[in-house]
């Protein structure tokens, strides 16, 4: 992980950029941790320029999309489905089938990057099926929870 000091219209910032690689890309601005999507690449970058100076121009403002981590997961698009919003390993599972849950609420708590990331409905209902257990290393995408439809 690459960490850069950013001045930002008179703010300083502290970034840690991850994988360029990865899709998304995990950043921390200031400790918080945010996934950006990089859609695509306009221009070209400069052998001589560097660092963010270089993520910064080959991904304008348009191309680039940023979601805090920690407001909940990727919810498939049946709705049913709760997706890791990030690789990393399940700390804790804190609903079982059968549990009625409300907007809000923890299903389950990922390490990232040293960090828990609570994972949280994004709707009301009632859990149909837990897809992973403590000590589980998951990725990006993979199912953690199954709502009853």
């Amino acid at each position: 992980m690459s960490v850069y000091r950013v001045d930002v219209d008179g703010r300083e910032y502290q970034v840690e950029v991850g994988d360029l690689n990865a899709q998304p890309v995990q950043v921390k601005v200031n400790g918080r941790v945010v996934l950006v999507s990089v859609e695509s690449t306009i221009a070209e970058v400069q052998p001589a320029t560097s660092g963010i100076q270089a993520l910064l121009a080959a991904t304008p403002m348009a191309a680039v999309s940023a979601t805090p981590v920690a407001a909940a997961a990727t919810q498939a698009s049946s709705g049913l489905d709760v997706l890791a919003p990030m690789p990393g390993s399940i700390v804790s599972v804190e609903v079982s089938p059968g549990t009625k849950v409300v907007v809000g609420q923890d299903l389950c708590i990922l390490d990232a990057m040293k960090m828990n990331n609570r994972i949280r409905a994004q709707r009301e209902g009632v859990i149909a099926q837990i897809h992973v257990q403590v000590g589980d290393q998951v990725q990006h995408g993979d199912k953690l929870v199954t709502f009853e439809s």
